[in-house]
């Protein structure tokens, strides 16, 4: 059994690539926007608990700060990377998009705007 050679750049279409450097700017701001809501919630939580939390619900709590500072770091390290990437290295966004399950955070990576210029307002999806 033998691989499949991989396309060249040039068996690929050229609208379907993105900057590396820019990919990395796009994804750093999913994840800031990301780290807004964890402190969202942290400060919710941390009202809620007022009312007398457990020490197992305070860890929890402070998991929840940790995974707010860690979303926030890889934002960073993210938006340095969109800064420091060379111009010449691109990737081909579509396999890395496919199946991704919130269609607006799609639509931001690929930066598509829509015709009538407004937002959708996001997809949440229950568990």
């Amino acid at each position: 059994m033998s691989a499949a050679p991989l396309p060249s750049p040039s068996t690929v279409p050229a609208e379907n690539h993105l900057p590396v450097g820019e990919l990395s700017r796009r994804l750093a701001a999913e994840l800031a926007s990301a780290a807004a809501i964890c402190r969202d919630c942290e400060h919710l939580a941390g009202d809620l608990a007022k009312g007398g939390a457990t020490l197992a619900n305070l860890s929890r709590l402070q998991a929840l700060d940790e995974l707010s500072q860690r979303l926030h770091g890889l934002s960073e390290v993210l938006e340095r990377i969109g800064h420091h990437a060379s111009g010449e290295w691109n990737v081909s966004i579509d396999p890395l998009l496919s199946g991704l399950g919130l269609a607006d955070m799609v639509v931001r990576l690929r930066a598509e705007e829509r015709p009538d210029g407004a937002a959708d307002p996001g997809e949440l999806d229950f568990f």
